[in-house]
């Protein structure tokens, strides 16, 4: 809560007690680190068999008590996020962190402990070690599930969380044996009570009677932080703003008035979010009313736009114009930085930043970003199934403004599986949260929801398929990896959106764009396979090529990732049998992230340049897996110098059937290329020792005479003339001295 309540008085120590949420979660936390994990960045971190606390069975730690040069400190947790600890200790690096509560039992009890940790965990009960697990992992609610027994009165609770790399936390409840909150049941932590931290005002209630209800607290904080930005933001959309406005200076008044006791300090929370919610609903009526029915964001009419097709022959893409286009670009999802700032309830609402990346995208050849439409922990496109939700259109029309002024497409699929199905309070299709979803085959074959799907791809191709802003919709993300489903469950989802969303799409706008679908599987096999490949409604293939040395490359192994990932291209290919266009949808190192920067830069070229060179349409699309997800400067200068380089290349030559094509070198050098009987394309590298050396590039071509032959220096981010010869079947050239990697091609 961001208004001061209270007066300081002296420094003391006092317990404060918490009630457990609803649902039993655990909100408040003493925590103590972060603790080196020496050797983590090798997946061998040795921080979780050390104890840091010389006893961490008998730690019963208070508030500012010190253990070497760190100490104990109050921290929060929510039902949605859990203990953010990299939040907390605003730290990517490896660590380790303690976090202690005490519970308090009105009797004794059998109970369940459910939590999740990222990374792993060991949970000390009462002195005793109860679990322990070294796991490289994030956090997921409820996975682990812990028979526990409680005292009457003080019970010691301990976790020991690991950190490796990406997120950092944990999540945890307790409830009784039928699964439910256990009553009277709370938390004790003693805390420093006059501490001046405004954002703890819990420690209001330190050494006062009753129990705090910090869930209520952090939902009279949530409904009051989105009133005032509301009025702030869109202050000209919402109905009443002084009404709003008085709601929320009348329950601050009586939240003050109640400080004397916690318990009546809570039921004042509650009702002042009760009040202030009915408020807030009633101001944005307005708001919520023009988001079921907005329009089209962007006023152009479709018969003019942009919409990209596959080239004739196949293989590659084409403007509308017919001249090619070759995706360059990533992805990049609404809430990683500089997209998130495109958001009207962000913290850092600032759509100009936004609009400047997308000129940095366009100034460095990026034309592609593949974007899920939402991400749930972080905002939903629909707040009820089937209710729109008028901020986050806001925030999705924002990015597509700044995406059509800077040129740019997005590659759009309507729904982040990962998180609905990893977080399943987040979304509102779960039955938890009053949707649909009662088992995960559900979203695959359940009437209704395949209904909910339909008008969600309604609204899309409303709001924003009259525009050529538009790449290609990919109308589900994983299709075989969520929901358990058979490969024939797959196949008729497949026939019956891709039949709405084209039939919906020509009938609402005259014209198509690209569907395709992703597999989670890097090379799908039989009945997924025909899906993935050869569904004559979908125009491209696309599968996230986890593949090999690239799901998680060490020190050594930037080439060894390039090859492997390539790979799915080259399975890709020999799957086809319409030559359409092959284009990764997700890459890059997901089992290891790759800290060093320098080596992530390159194993993103290694990748990029064999995935165009194995045949497939551009670099891929990476997923940036860093901390936060963005793509860096030097990846960038790859799009960059690949971008050049497939502004220069004929395509249609490269539609044709492909052959077998070689690059033989006098010493060893590393090539990779792809050629039909029309031309050729190839990259070479390292060339330092090749200079005055003759190369030769043989492939079966058609016709032996008028060969063009055009050399990209990649490193130099130029073309360079080359002298070369030919013969039957082949070309001959000597490398520049002054060139370390090449990209040819040649044609007729």
């Amino acid at each position: 809560m961001s208004f001061i309540i209270g007066l300081v008085v002296s420094l003391v120590v006092a317990p404060l007690r918490l009630r457990l949420a609803t649902e039993g979660d655990l909100l408040g936390w003493l925590v103590a680190g972060p603790y080196p994990n020496v050797g983590a960045n090798e997946g061998r971190g040795k921080g979780f068999v050390t104890d840091y606390l010389n006893g961490e069975s008998s730690a019963s730690p208070t508030e500012g008590a010190s253990n070497g040069d760190l100490r104990w400190r109050l921290a929060r947790a929510d039902t949605v996020q859990g203990l953010d600890l990299k939040a907390h200790f605003n730290s990517n690096e490896p660590g380790i962190a303690y976090c202690f509560t005490n519970l308090e039992s009105p009797r004794p009890v059998h109970a369940h402990l459910l939590f999740g940790s990222d990374d792993g965990a060991k949970v000390f009960l009462n002195g005793v070690q109860v679990f322990s697990r070294d796991v490289k992992r994030g956090v997921k609610r409820d996975e682990e599930s812990l028979p526990i027994s409680l005292v009457a009165g003080r019970n010691r609770l301990l976790f020991k969380v690991e950190q490796y790399d990406g997120g950092w936390g944990i999540m945890a409840r307790i409830v009784g044996e039928d699964g439910s909150p256990i009553l009277g049941l709370n938390q004790m932590l003693e805390v420093v009570a006059d501490s001046k931290d405004s954002n703890s005002l819990e420690r209001e209630f330190a050494g006062k009677p009753g129990s705090f209800d910090l869930q209520a607290l952090q939902e009279f904080d949530q409904i009051r932080t989105k009133s005032l930005t509301l009025l702030k933001r869109l202050p000209t959309r919402v109905a009443a703003p002084n009404a709003l406005k008085r709601e929320i200076e009348s329950s601050e008044q009586e939240i003050h008035a109640a400080m004397d006791n916690a318990d009546h300090a809570s039921e004042a929370i509650r009702k002042g979010e009760a009040r202030l919610t009915a408020g807030y609903r009633s101001a944005r009526l307005p708001l919520l009313t023009w988001a079921q029915n907005p329009g089209p964001c962007i006023n152009v009419n479709p018969e003019h736009e942009d919409f990209i097709r596959v080239l004739p022959g196949g293989r590659y893409f084409a403007h509308a114009n017919g001249s090619p286009f070759m995706p360059i670009g990533c992805n990049h999802n609404p809430d990683w930085p500089e997209l998130e700032e495109a958001n009207p309830l962000g913290n850092h609402y600032d759509p100009a930043r936004t609009d400047r990346w997308f000129g940095i995208l366009q100034e460095h050849g990026v034309n592609v970003i593949r974007m899920m439409v939402e991400t749930p922990p972080s905002g939903n496109l629909e707040e009820t199934v089937g209710t729109f939700r008028p901020e986050h259109v806001i925030w999705l029309d924002n990015i597509f403004h700044a995406a059509l002024r800077h040129k740019v497409k997005l590659w759009i699929t309507p729904y982040d599986t990962f998180w609905m199905s990893l977080r399943k309070e987040t979304s509102p299709y779960w039955s938890e949260n009053g949707g649909p979803i009662k088992r995960p085959i559900d979203f695959l074959t359940k009437p209704e929801i395949l209904a909910s799907q339909e008008r969600r791809m309604k609204f899309l191709i409303d709001r924003y398929g009259n525009s050529g802003v538009v790449f290609a919709w990919e109308i589900m993300n994983e299709i075989d990896l969520w929901w358990g489903a058979t490969p024939e469950q797959i196949k008729t989802w497949t026939e019956h959106m891709a039949h709405y969303v084209r039939e919906y799409e020509y009938r609402r706008w005259g014209r198509n764009h690209l569907l395709t679908i992703s597999f989670a599987d890097a090379e799908p096999k039989g009945l997924n396979a025909e899906t993935a490949f050869r569904r004559p409604d979908l125009d491209f293939a696309t599968m996230h090529l986890y593949l090999g040395a690239s799901r998680g490359p060490g020190a050594n192994d930037a080439q060894r990732a390039g090859v492997d990932f390539a790979s799915g291209v080259i399975y890709a290919r020999s799957q086809i049998q319409d030559n359409r266009p092959v284009l990764d949808g997700e890459s890059g190192p997901i089992d290891r992230w790759v800290e060093d920067e320098s080596l992530d830069d390159r194993i993103f070229h290694e990748m990029s340049w064999r995935h165009l060179m194995a045949g497939g349409a551009g670099p891929g699309t990476r997923w940036p897996y860093r901390n936060p997800h963005h793509i860096t400067a030097g990846m960038l200068d790859t799009l960059h110098a690949m971008s050049q380089f497939c502004h220069g290349v004929p395509w249609r030559s490269l539609t044709g059937r492909a052959v077998p094509v070689t690059v033989s070198t006098p010493l060893e050098s590393e090539s990779v290329g792809f050629a039909t009987q029309e031309g050729v394309i190839v990259w070479l590298r390292p060339v330092q020792n090749l200079a005055s050396q003759e190369v030769s590039i043989h492939w079966n071509h058609t016709g032996d005479s008028n060969l063009k032959l055009k050399c990209y220096d990649v490193l130099a981010m130029k073309w360079i003339d080359l002298v070369f010869r030919s013969d039957s079947q082949s070309i001959h050239f000597s490398p520049p001295s002054s060139s370390k990697e090449l990209a040819i091609w040649v044609t007729k």
